[in-house]
């Protein structure tokens, strides 16, 4: 069941290698260094949950059809034809609900933070997204969707959705009229103001032009939230806007008006941001001294993620949640990293010394005791070079 995705993963990250290259070759700046590395770590991070949690979610799926589905929908062409346009439909709903209730917005704000517009940015998502999209699948096994089929079918929608994450590709002629694009989806993406809210569809456009919310592309789309995330934390990411939910409620009285910050929408947090003292958060300086780090570790990061996903039927429980946790772990210290916040330098340490902990443990895990020794290597290849560039760490 895992093996599944540990490919689809294997083909973004290729058809984002690809990207890079060709817009290298066009001349085209559509990358940013710590942009593009917070995308990916917050990737790993949901993808590395989703491991952990893929049974018990998708085994949701089996236990409502097998006890408390509706009717039992036969499979053939017409009920495949009617799946794939009713997850599309449902996909829009949950889509513009994460985008008009607060406190979905708060799960999928962290899709919307960066300011560049790429492949990576398919993997800019939060795992709380996990949950609130199961709430809004399940009605495909209760009404009598057969789950396996509904399982690949939201896996297409969902391939379908990382393509249209490029402006490499123009317009793209009659397709416009039924499908959404790249182009309908930048417009999704911008913080212009005739473009906010616009664009909800997954692969059909149709949805919008019924219920009212397309819009075309007609100026340069500038991508990001209107309130720009300063930081390239994944932590933030994940969690800034719950803060300023709870900051806002803090602010008005009655049960009744704390409730309403959280399910009514982004708009009327404008209040809020107003009644701030300052602009509090300032985007840090980058250090280019620590890129060559920064790449070599989420090569290692992001090949033991795929190492987790390709072996998980022959790794153990606890070699998995070893790896696993190693890997999130990984994640928020080079979140901090990018940050160069005051803790990231110790943080880095104990990373280095848990990696090699970790690689202990799992040399252990395979029978290797002849080579116990080698778990001590992260510890002489990065802790040197860390102190070298210790400076780097702190935004001065």
């Amino acid at each position: 069941m895992i093996k599944p995705f540990a490919y689809s993963i294997a083909v973004m990250i290729f058809f984002l290698l690809v990207e890079y290259i060709f817009s290298r070759l066009m001349k085209k700046k559509v990358f940013e260094f710590s942009d593009t590395l917070t995308n990916l770590a917050c990737g790993i991070m949901e993808r590395t949950l989703f491991l952990l949690f893929a049974v018990l979610y998708y085994t949701s799926f089996n236990f409502i059809y097998d006890h408390f589905a509706l009717f039992t929908i036969p499979k053939n062409w017409w009920t495949i034809v009617i799946l794939f346009f009713t997850v599309d439909f449902l996909w829009y709903w949950y889509h513009r609900a994460g985008h008009e209730i607060n406190v979905l917005w708060a799960a999928h704000i962290t899709h919307h933070q960066s300011e560049e517009y790429n492949f990576s940015l398919s993997f800019r998502v939060s795992a709380f997204q996990l949950v609130i999209r199961m709430f809004f699948w399940l009605w495909l096994p209760l009404i009598g969707f057969d789950p396996i089929l509904t399982t690949l079918i939201i896996g297409i929608n969902a391939a379908y959705q990382f393509f249209i994450h490029t402006r490499l590709v123009d317009k793209l002629g009659v397709l416009e009229k039924v499908l959404v694009t790249p182009s309908h989806h930048r417009v999704h993406h911008g913080r212009n103001e005739q473009y906010i809210d616009k664009n909800y569809g997954g692969i059909f456009i149709i949805w919008d032009k019924i219920f009212g919310t397309f819009t075309e592309e007609k100026e340069e789309v500038a991508y990001g939230i209107t309130k720009p995330l300063k930081s390239r934390n994944p932590v933030h990411a994940w969690f800034h806007y719950y803060l300023d939910l709870i900051g806002a409620a803090k602010q008005v009285k009655g049960l009744r008006n704390k409730l309403r910050v959280f399910f009514e929408g982004p708009e009327t947090m404008g209040a809020y941001y107003d009644s701030l003292a300052k602009d509090y958060e300032v985007m840090p300086k980058e250090d280019k001294k620590l890129r060559s780090y920064l790449v070599v570790q989420y090569a290692i990061i992001t090949t033991l993620f795929f190492g987790a996903y390709f072996y998980n039927e022959e790794l153990s429980f606890s070699a998995t949640l070893i790896v696993a946790s190693f890997v999130i772990y990984s994640a928020l210290s080079l979140g901090f990293v990018l940050d160069r916040h005051k803790w990231s330098f110790v943080l880095e340490v104990c990373r280095l010394i848990l990696m090699s902990f970790a690689l202990f443990m799992e040399l252990l895990e395979f029978g290797q005791a002849d080579y116990l020794i080698f778990s001590i290597l992260p510890l002489l290849l990065f802790l040197p070079w860390i102190m070298k560039r210790k400076p780097s760490f702190v935004n001065n």
